[in-house]
């Protein structure tokens, strides 16, 4: 276990450059009147409503933040397939364009069908929201095409220019869906309509980060008065939205920071922003951005959309009694989809074989063993820890951790003493036993499940949460361990 700071949670036609150059300044507008609240204060049943009740949840927050990164990742796609196709950073740019690719094709259909894992339990059911999603869908086709081509460098200039050609008019189409979801499910018992608007303008900021960066590849490699005039436009829409953000804009629906943690994550985005924003400032002077300068600015694009991405999340538990918005996705893919790595016999085997080994060991035993993994851990390592970070076991935990494409961020099986078994990654602790997540799992029962409060993790940069669960012996049905996740809830959120 790492140690996080704690937080207090709760027709379509292509169109040239220069008709796309406001788009972005034009979405700002748009969101902010599709979300703008068509009422002042909440009246005491309004707000007895942000409870979150299981039954009625429908991943409104979720939606709303999943079908606006929508817009995001169609800039990074755009972005990403100009520096492959450039040959700037080639293999980091065919990585990220891979990445965001699989995100996008990912989150639209959770969007149509329902992912508990992202957030949203079922299928969309309105029929104007299937059909804009479905629209979506089909321009999105071609580009997707094209950039799975150029991910896997096989690609050629005709994919570049497909997606060149063609990424306007997806953005626009991902905007307006991002307004129609925004408009159906900003309610009071899900998300309040100022939410929406906040979390409208937060979303926006990384599709304008990775605009910039494609901006300076297009003025590195072929520049053009729209291109820089594009790049201007963004810096000047990004710089006063995050200002915005940070402290206030009540007439665009933006309500000042809902507590010290959010203004303290928009104060580190525009920090970092503040630092950076030079390069972007000489090439719209009219200095020809360098393949470094490129790169730089794709860095940057990089970290301020893990800073919005950090800011985002803690919007979306900052309402009073909306942690259902993490803790019932949490719940679903802990329960669905996590709870099968649980079957595998191997693991089962090895769990009993430590209960039969520990079965005559002392508290004092325990306590001694604990001490000296944590002596181990202070001195960088040690047999235990070796010992058990080798074991086949805590090899195939790694490997299951990894397939989740960042999702899990740690996992460790505990015995009957809350001893580790098998482990992912080294933990601060060999013992789980005076915790909640083996006290309120291994000790309750079969159906147990524990989810810890939301935390920052300072070695990934995210915020996480924990679920534990028990872990019973098929042939007899009794608890034999317990198991803890470590998730990434800004990948469920």
């Amino acid at each position: 276990m790492h140690s996080p700071k704690a937080i207090t949670a709760k027709s379509h036609s292509t169109r040239s450059r220069a008709a796309y150059k406001s788009s972005l300044s034009a979405a700002c507008l748009a969101l902010a009147i599709a979300a703008t609240p068509s009422v002042g204060l909440l009246s005491p049943a309004q707000a007895v409503a942000q409870s979150i009740d299981n039954e009625l949840y429908n991943g409104g927050k979720a939606r709303v933040s999943r079908s606006a990164s929508l817009r995001s990742l169609t800039q990074a796609v755009a972005s990403a397939s100009c520096r492959t196709a450039a040959g700037i950073g080639a293999e980091s740019a065919q990585r990220e364009l891979g990445a965001a690719r699989e995100s996008f094709a990912s989150i639209l259909d959770g969007l149509i069908n329902g992912s508990p894992a992202l957030g949203m339990p079922g299928a969309e059911q309105r029929a104007r929201t299937i059909q804009a999603l479905q629209e979506t869908q089909e321009m999105w086709s071609p580009l997707n095409a094209a950039a799975s081509q150029l991910a896997s460098g096989s690609g050629s200039d005709a994919d570049a220019a497909t997606i060149r050609d063609n990424v306007a008019d997806v953005f626009d189409q991902t905007v307006t869906l991002a307004a129609t979801i925004s408009g159906q499910y900003s309610d009071p018992q899900q998300l309040l309509q100022s939410d929406a608007t906040v979390l409208n303008f937060a979303i926006r900021q990384r599709a304008l980060a990775y605009s910039m960066t494609r901006s300076m590849c297009e003025l590195a490699t072929n520049p053009t008065p729209e291109a820089r005039e594009q790049l201007r436009t963004d810096t000047e829409l990004f710089d006063r939205s995050l200002i915005a953000l940070r402290d206030g804009f009540p007439p665009a629906g933006i309500n000042p920071p809902p507590n010290e943690i959010v203004l303290n994550s928009l104060n580190a985005a525009y920090e970092l922003w503040s630092a950076e924003r030079d390069m972007f400032n000489a090439a719209i002077a009219g200095e020809t951005p360098t393949p470094d300068d490129v790169v730089r600015a794709a860095s940057l694009s990089t970290a301020l959309s893990k800073q919005m991405n950090n800011a985002i999340t803690l919007y979306l538990i900052a309402s009073p009694g909306q942690d259902g918005v993490y803790r019932v996705p949490l719940e679903a893919y802990a329960r669905d989809e996590l709870s099968q790595w649980l079957g595998n016999p191997d693991l089962i085997t090895a769990i009993k074989a430590q209960n039969d080994a520990h079965a005559d060991l002392t508290e004092d035993g325990v306590i001694a063993l604990d001490q000296q993994w944590r002596a181990e851990a202070g001195e960088g390592g040690g047999p235990l820890i070796t010992k058990l970070l080798s074991d086949p076991m805590s090899t195939w935990l790694l490997a299951q951790q990894k397939a989740t494409a960042g999702f899990v961020t740690e996992v460790f099986v505990m015995d009957n003493k809350g001893l580790n078994v098998a482990q992912s990654v080294e933990t601060s602790d060999y013992w789980q036993g005076d915790e909640a997540k083996w006290q309120q799992t291994y000790s309750v029962g079969p159906d147990a499940l524990h989810i810890s409060e939301v935390e920052f993790d300072d070695s990934t940069g995210f915020y996480q949460s924990q679920a534990s669960l028990p872990i019973t012996d098929p042939a007899t049905g009794e608890v034999i361990g317990a198991v803890t996740f470590g998730i990434n809830i800004q990948n469920l959120m």
